[in-house]
């Protein structure tokens, strides 16, 4: 689903306009009202802010509709009747009035400001959140870099509806209800002229709003062409070196932001173009008022200031209508980011998985494995009819080539996919109906890849907020890291780099030895803890292996006879099938380990 989702999210299912012999004329189709019932939701929260910011639009509205009205009274009452009383009166009312219209927009600015910065926050939260428990069968199928990109581009999409553009539009609304009724008071004669010409302007954005719509399609589509691609040369850097590309992919570096500066380019182009049609109108408009108007004024129908009042309010008219023709560009442009947003919150999580909250000091008795059967793909299983019980205590170990489905065991185990056939129990619980977070409290894993964080030793070990210091200490001594870590001029507070970077392959395992022990969990899985780590760290593994780790249980993937003749059983796994299960004296004498054992 989140493959699609990223894939197809950018092609839009309903045209924005719709006229067919049979059917009706539509602003939005109704799957698009719907999306946008849910994007009025996620604002719900803060609708006592929005309301407040509205308000003090409206008070400015107000404020704006009267200091026309005044000045036509000074240049009417004060300037050509030579009263200075009136021209003080008149000038002392503009400026606090001024005064008083700065105040309401310095109290609207604040309640912008926090919807401009909370509302992208909480937006952001909700998807790292979301991201945190999606199935990992679905993040496996997407680049991390152009997911990132897609959430970022879709939250500040959504956001803009409460940024201080969208909102003025509202205010632009008020603004041309308050120009219509100054201009009326005014003379209705040079009103219709206003009117009339209106429509011009309507059109002429409406045509710019079409050619914008295609341009932003072709941009989203480039966006996340270039997201995808930038993540995966990322990924892939190390072989980009050793192949000796790095020519190569600059230059398709260069050919994927052409792409988009092209599309920028039209963007700007084709807001010069609105921003001249806009000022040829106001322009035009101008001109023939101050002609009609001249006419008007000579005949004795309309005083000078009246004049310079009408010119006045016809701007308040025909300004905002770009900005209100405006809103099905925005419209276009927020649609189709909301429904891509709502199509990734939407997908399944695996934390909806199991409500059933296991003991803290819960005795592990068994782990049953019971006609298993499970694939990536439709192709083949991956595992066929698995079968198999550890009981409490024990030591497996799991053996095989590579593609036999090892690590695949342990991925159902730890819940990170689920069985199509089959069941696996603790306790004769199905792990499916306990909660995800309680039960993979049970694990620690020690694996080949391993991931370590951009932080200190003791952050990538006592990652988990409940861990004590002294616990930590503990399991640094009983791994073997203490001797590297009391080298490091910073000693346990150094910082090892994205991925552990700045340390070896024998000090990375130990650590992530560490970090399996700190946590004191009932159940440790080794998946190939041991394959590339020095002599000296693998004895120290082994050594934690054969002799503290004697009541949890422990699953292993490997291949070392070191390993192997410790354990208590022995699965061989091959194609997906267990061939034979024994310890390894018994499968060393059928000849089946010679195959497997390094």
């Amino acid at each position: 689903m989140l493959y699609c989702y990223l894939k197809d999210s950018w092609k839009r299912k309903h045209d924005l306009f719709r006229n067919t012999k049979d059917e009706k004329v539509y602003f939005i189709s109704k799957e698009d009202k719907k999306i946008l019932k849910r994007v009025i939701k996620l604002f719900k929260p803060y609708s006592k802010k929005i309301i407040c910011v509205l308000a003090c639009m409206l008070i400015s509205v107000g404020i704006s509709f009267t200091i026309p009205l005044i000045s036509m009274a000074l240049m009417d009452y004060g300037l050509l009747n030579n009263n200075l009383s009136n021209v003080i009166k008149y000038s002392l009312e503009i400026f606090f009035i001024t005064i008083a219209g700065q105040a309401i927009e310095l109290l609207e600015v604040k309640y912008e400001a926090y919807l401009s910065t909370m509302v992208p926050y909480e937006l952001t939260l909700k998807t790292f959140k979301k991201t945190m428990v999606l199935k990992l069968s679905d993040l496996n199928k997407i680049n991390n870099t152009q997911l990132m990109g897609n959430i970022s581009m879709d939250v500040k999409n959504i956001c803009s509806l409460l940024n201080r553009e969208s909102l003025y539009v509202i205010m632009q609304i008020f603004n041309i209800i308050g120009g219509i009724l100054g201009l009326l008071m005014i003379s209705w004669k040079l009103t219709i002229v206003v009117i009339s010409i209106v429509p011009l302007r309507y059109f002429t954005i409406e045509i710019l709003s079409k050619k914008r719509k295609k341009n932003y399609e072709k941009y989203m589509i480039n966006a996340e062409e270039y997201w995808s691609w930038y993540g995966d040369t990322l990924n892939g850097v190390k072989e980009i070196k050793l192949l000796g590309i790095g020519r190569v992919k600059i230059g398709e570096f260069i050919k994927k932001q052409r792409a988009l500066i092209i599309n920028n380019t039209k963007f700007f182009y084709q807001d010069k173009i609105n921003y001249c049609l806009e000022s040829i109108t106001l322009a035009f408009i101008t001109n023939i008022l101050y002609i009609l108007g001249a006419c008007l004024t000579f005949s004795g129908n309309l005083s000078i200031g009246g004049l310079l009042a009408f010119i006045t309010y016809s701007v308040k008219v025909t300004s905002p209508i770009s900005t209100i023709a405006g809103i099905k560009y925005n419209y276009i442009n927020i649609i189709p980011s909301a429904k891509r947003f709502f199509e990734f919150m939407d997908m399944e999580s695996d934390e909806t998985l199991g409500n059933l909250k296991l003991e803290r000091d819960l005795q592990i008795r068994n782990i049953c494995f019971k006609s298993i059967y499970f694939s990536y793909n439709e192709d083949r299983w991956n595992l066929s009819n698995i079968n198999f019980n550890i009981k409490s205590g024990e030591k497996v170990a799991i053996v095989g080539m590579n593609g036999a489905g090892k690590s695949t065991l342990f991925n159902l185990l730890l819940r990170l996919y689920e069985p199509n056939k089959g069941e696996i129990s603790i306790n004769g619980i199905n792990i499916n109906d306990i909660k995800l977070s309680n039960y993979r409290s049970l694990f620690s894993i020690v694996s080949q890849d391993f991931y370590l964080f951009n932080k200190t030793i003791k952050e990538n070990i006592g990652f988990k907020p409940n861990i004590k210091e002294s616990n930590i200490h503990n399991a640094i001594a009983r791994s073997g890291a203490g001797e590297f870590i009391e080298k490091l001029d910073e000693k346990i507070n150094t910082k090892v780099g994205s991925n552990g970077v700045r340390l070896s392959g024998g000090e990375r395992q130990k650590l992530a030895l560490a970090r399996a022990l700190v946590s004191n969990s009932k159940i440790i899985l080794f998946d190939e803890g041991t394959s590339n780590v020095d002599i000296e760290s693998e004895n120290k593994i082994n050594e934690v292996l054969i002799n503290e780790l004697k009541e949890e249980i422990v699953l292993i993937i490997s291949h070392k006879p070191k390993i192997l003749k410790y354990v208590d059983k022995i699965l061989v796994l091959e194609n997906g099938v267990i061939q034979d299960i024994g310890n390894y004296d018994e499968l060393y004498k059928k000849g089946v380990l010679l195959q497997y054992v390094k």
